[in-house]
């Protein structure tokens, strides 16, 4: 069960006809205006809340929560899409990829960016957890690529509409897993993005929230102020390492990890 934020400042009758609408916007391939322009009230806590709601009609569809994402924890995905602070979303069954090919007709106008992947062998929860804490609870790094899809037209959006649309997820293609290293510093870790076999752009693990262990405790730590927590087996994607790329039909998208390893998508129309 997801829990969402315990504030709210609309009803529930509102918050589910928004969570249908962008479910209807997913389902159909088909760009809405942002919700904060008819509702331009519409809080942070209104927008967990409606998360929450279109998380509930992807279970009761089949789907299962698999794991967790933040999002915007680099100053690059925050200055790219003017959002002032990270968000959270969860990962459906849905989203993992079962290889590289990225079905481009599920999407609306798809994007991707490197991440790097924590796998919990333990539950993860409290206001009071720690980097260390995380790695303790990690059995395995994993190099991702996140194919984001707000459902927004032009891709344009505030946070409020961002956390409402589960923080723009849409599919993940997941790299072999890696045991932990014992003496990996996740901050100064290298990432190479190429698109296309052209480098596009370079950038640290220090980018995720200078650290992408702290970037995961900042999650539980955020998790825990709704009495929710990370279960054991989840894979958490700490946040986008440089700005979103566009994909279309045969793009080919590989970011390699210093110590980690790689991960390669291509886009299929």
């Amino acid at each position: 069960m997801v829990v969402a934020a315990a504030g709210r400042s609309i009803d529930a009758t509102l918050v589910e006809a928004l969570a249908d609408d962008l479910h209807r916007a997913e389902r159909e391939r088909r760009a809405i205006d942002r919700l904060t322009d008819r509702y331009p009230d519409l809080s942070i806590d209104d927008a967990y809340l409606i998360q929450a709601a279109l998380l509930g009609r992807r279970i009761t569809e089949g789907e299962r929560i698999v794991g967790a994402k933040l999002g915007f924890t680099s100053v690059a995905m925050r200055e790219a899409m003017g959002v002032a602070e990270p968000n959270y979303g969860w990962l459906t069954s849905a989203m993992l990829l079962p290889d590289t090919r990225v079905p481009l007709g599920e999407l609306i106008h798809p994007k991707a960016e490197p991440e790097i992947g924590f796998r919990l062998a333990g539950p993860l929860a409290g206001p009071d957890v720690t980097s260390a804490d995380v790695f303790a609870a990690t059995d395995a790094l994993f190099a991702c690529l996140e194919i984001v899809d707000s459902r927004y037209k032009g891709f344009r959006f505030l946070a409020a509409d961002n956390i409402a649309d589960d923080s723009s997820a849409g599919r993940v293609v997941v790299g072999p897993p890696v045991p932990v290293p014992s003496d990996i510093d996740l901050a100064l870790v290298g990432i190479v993005l190429t698109v296309d076999g052209v480098l596009v752009a370079t950038a640290a693990g220090a980018a995720a929230l200078g650290h992408p262990a702290a970037a995961v405790a900042w999650l539980v730590r955020r998790l825990a102020r709704v009495g929710r927590g990370l279960d054991a087996g989840m894979l958490v994607i700490s946040g986008g390492l440089t700005r979103p790329f566009d994909i279309g039909a045969g793009t080919t998208m590989t970011v390699t990890i210093d110590r980690i390893g790689e991960s390669t998508l291509v886009g299929h129309a």
